[in-house]
């Protein structure tokens, strides 16, 4: 893995965030750890796949398009190696259509961009019991 954003990825209760849009990426981890979630991020979903595999984290909130897949494709990957977590898909393309597909692959939640931070929080904090320090 080249250099991820990590913040104290200890836990089985981390959030994974992909995101290839570096400042968007660094603003979702900062929000995360600053509302008392463990998180981790990662530009692309070859650095994500291969940290999950490693460990596997408590919640994915993956953006749809990636440089080298999409937040479906990366979820369909990780539930092909077993994991079973939670996932949120963050999206600036939102249609009907993703909807659907992002919902049976399935993602638990879908948020549009620009994202409403406490929508955000409040999601992961449900689907992460016991995810903050």
């Amino acid at each position: 893995m080249t250099d991820p954003t990590l913040h104290d990825s200890s836990s089985d209760r981390c959030v994974l965030i992909v995101e290839d849009d570096p400042a968007t990426r660094r603003s979702l981890l900062l929000l995360l750890t600053g509302r008392g979630f463990l998180a981790v991020a990662f530009p692309s979903m070859a650095q994500a796949l291969a940290y999950a595999a490693e460990q596997p984290p408590a919640c994915l909130v993956a953006d749809y398009r990636l440089e080298d897949g999409d937040g479906i494709a990366l979820l369909e990957s990780m539930r092909g190696s077993g994991w079973t977590g939670p996932a949120i898909l963050i999206s600036a393309y939102h249609s009907l259509e993703l909807s659907g597909q992002a919902k049976a692959s399935g993602f638990d939640e879908i948020f549009d961009k620009p994202l409403r931070e406490h929508a955000l929080v409040d999601a992961v904090g449900r689907l992460v019991p016991g995810g903050r320090r």
